[in-house]
């Protein structure tokens, strides 16, 4: 094994850890305040670190042929959940937000609202 095959086989382990590590605090953080749309990361992880095992395997049957592009695929999944789940909560929350902005146009003046 070249050293250049020692750094995939490491940075591939590493992508995998990372997923998990990125999955699981995702949805505790999902669970610990009620941002449910963070949960999108979980499924991009698990998807992104198959990817990266398929790959790698894919890589060391073929002589170094196949599954490079497979791998890369991977590790832009783990990457990319990261946006995935923050720009996801963040556009559920503006419109839910704007949802409320909405509601409380439509009572009316704030002092008719205010009187018994």
């Amino acid at each position: 094994m070249s050293i250049l095959e020692a750094k995939i086989a490491v940075n591939q382990v590493a992508l995998v850890v990372i997923a998990a590590i990125i999955a699981v605090a995702f949805t505790a953080g999902a669970v610990s305040t009620g941002t449910w749309a963070w949960l999108v990361a979980v499924p991009m992880d698990v998807a992104g670190a198959v990817l990266v095992v398929v790959g790698g395997a894919r890589r060391r049957a073929s002589d170094n042929e196949r599954g490079t592009a497979t791998s890369v695929l991977g590790g832009l999944l783990v990457v990319g959940s990261i946006w995935a789940a923050f720009g996801l909560g963040n556009a559920v929350s503006s419109e839910q937000g704007r949802a409320a902005d909405e509601d409380s146009s439509h009572a009316g003046p704030v002092s008719a609202r205010m009187s018994p």
